[in-house]
């Protein structure tokens, strides 16, 4: 096994225990809108309602809003970047 194998299996294993850790204290995490990943509570993310109909709460984690990677309301179906 390489050293980038290695790293990326201790960085994913380090990470699926938290949110292991997170789930079993009952602290429920956001699910980003774009990616469907959960977002850690040290995240910058950001959550707003959807701008067309506003009854949606949308949240986008940091990585998706860097990237501009688009988002669609499960109401309305408006979609944004």
């Amino acid at each position: 096994m390489d050293l980038s194998t290695l790293a990326y299996t201790v960085g994913y294993a380090l990470a699926f225990n938290a949110r292991l850790k997170i789930s079993a204290v009952g602290i429920a995490t956001p699910i980003c809108t774009s990616c469907k990943r959960p977002i850690p509570p040290t995240e910058k993310a950001i959550k707003f309602t959807c701008p067309n109909c506003g009854k949606v709460t949308i949240w986008r984690c940091y990585r998706c809003r860097k990237l501009s990677v688009p988002y669609k309301c499960v109401n309305c179906g408006f979609e944004g970047p």
